[in-house]
């Protein structure tokens, strides 16, 4: 079966599938060139379906080989709704972006980036999430996971939607064998969390905190190091917050100073400019001229 959702005048799928290349893991999927996009989702608590979504001229065309009951299709809707991130405006952004040389490639595929379909795997991703020789971050952590513990995907088991925090639980110890211990403890403390008590963790994420006090409190409330917490607040939205960790500090560093790290202070006034989108503009940047090297400390 398949249906419509409407989206902005300005979306494209193809132009997001490009912009967030390097966001996209398991259950994602990229097909045709980026023209069709496929998410491998658990829909209420037994149906695991492939939900392939494409452009037409009348909107975002959802598909689905199984026949989905009126309740499972509100639900996908409303997933592909939040993956998509198709309540977001960010045409102010791409107005200031355009004229600015490293953040010129806005005009071919703009600002907007996926992300995943709730709060629990925000967070998770964030979790898993490790520097690459770049400097980027890289989710083969968050494949592990789902093979292990995913749903798998009846027409092709070989793929699976993203694991509920139930199920993490449930498969904890298997973790070990891909994990290490202090990666497991954390996972498992995230899935209890969400399996226990998911409203206390929504309600701080909704809570109108300074971007920062937020990203303090996420942090020691879900163990995340600087890299993860940088990416749960890109997840959630949160462009006010600017990371200012060991890799933004080498990167502003060579951009400003010619290669001595930039201070913290440093790197919010530089990205000040662009309030309330500097965290935005910070994870768009082109940073191609900056060596590709990680500190030899970084700690994550």
């Amino acid at each position: 079966m398949h249906w419509l959702l409407s989206v902005p005048d300005t979306f494209s799928l193809r132009q997001v599938v490009r912009r967030s290349g390097w966001l996209l893991y398991p259950p994602f999927h990229v097909q045709t060139l980026g023209d069709r996009l496929l998410r491998v989702e658990q829909l209420g608590e037994k149906t695991t379906v492939g939900l392939t979504v494409c452009q037409a001229p009348a909107g975002l065309v959802v598909h689905t080989e199984p026949h989905l009951s009126a309740a499972e299709v509100e639900e996908a809707s409303r997933k592909v709704w939040h993956m998509l991130r198709l309540d977001e405006n960010l045409e102010p952004f791409l107005r200031a972006a355009r004229r600015h040389r490293a953040l010129r490639a806005v005009k071919r595929t703009g600002a907007r980036l996926i992300r995943g379909v709730d709060l629990f795997e925000h967070v998770t991703v964030a979790t898993l999430a490790t520097w690459d020789p770049h400097g980027m971050p890289q989710f083969g952590r968050v494949a592990g996971l789902i093979n292990r513990l995913g749903f798998p995907l009846q027409r092709n088991p070989t793929f699976h939607s993203f694991p509920t925090p139930e199920r993490l639980l449930v498969g904890a110890e298997s973790l070990h064998d891909i994990f290490a211990p202090h990666i497991v403890v954390r996972l498992t403390s995230i899935a209890r969390a969400f399996a226990t008590q998911p409203a206390r963790i929504d309600l701080l994420v909704r809570q109108p905190l300074d971007a920062n006090k937020l990203a303090r409190r996420l942090a020691d409330e879900l163990l995340l190091d600087a890299l993860g917490t940088g990416l749960l607040m890109l997840y959630l939205g949160r462009y006010d917050y600017i990371p200012t960790d060991s890799v933004a500090q080498r990167r502003v560093g060579e951009h400003l100073l010619g290669g001595a790290p930039a201070s913290q202070q440093e790197i919010v006034a530089f990205f000040d400019r662009w309030d309330p989108w500097g965290g935005l503009a910070y994870w768009l940047w082109d940073w191609s001229q900056v060596p590709a090297t990680i500190p030899e400390t970084a700690p994550y």
